[in-house]
Parts: C-alpha cells; structure tokens; sequence
C-alpha cells in the first residue's frame, strides 16, 4: 500500500488509553491496554461516513491494522507501530490545532 498520512494520538481518560487515528476518510477510536511493548486493542469506535475509492481502502487497512494487537517501538524520531497486517511510521506532527 502506498503511502497516505494518518493522524494518531493518545488520550489516558478513567484508566484507559484511547488511540485516535484520522484516515483521509473516517476516523477510529480504539481502547487500549499496554502491555510492554504491545497494545492490546478492545473496543473500536469508527465515524460512517460513506467513502469511494482509494479513502475506503485506506480506512479498511487502517481498521485492520488496529484490530490486532501492534508493537511499539522508538526509533529515533519516529513511532513505529507493526503487527502481522503491516507496519506503520509515524512522526511527530507538532502541537495539535484546536477548534
């Protein structure tokens, strides 16, 4: 797959981690356990918005990627996020913009 930016963050709210993932169609929310250097997914909340082509299989991809439990791992700059469906590289974006 090629290349498309993913937006990720991290909240710890009530004793739970949420990872946040904006993909050029919808977006996820996904409860987390972390357990070394592995997130254990549980519950996945996702937007539904009716996307066509190429932003449909990015959001496929994306949900399929954190249905699993991924290691984590620092190198350098970068999070790299890796489980048997793929690999994903993210890198610090800055502040975040608020509304």
């Amino acid at each position: 797959m090629t290349s498309k930016p993913l937006e990720v963050s991290m909240v710890y709210v009530n004793d739970t981690w949420t990872v946040g993932v904006k993909t050029p169609c919808n977006s996820l929310g996904v409860e987390v356990k972390v357990q070394g250097d592995r997130w254990i997914p549980g519950q996945i909340i996702m937007t539904a918005m009716a996307c066509l082509g190429p932003e449909s299989s990015y959001e496929n991809w994306t949900h399929k990627l954190f249905s699993q439990p991924v290691t984590w791992k620092l190198d350098g700059t970068a999070l790299v996020l890796r489980n048997g469906h793929g690999t994903v590289e993210l890198k610090d974006a800055g502040p975040i913009r608020h509304m």
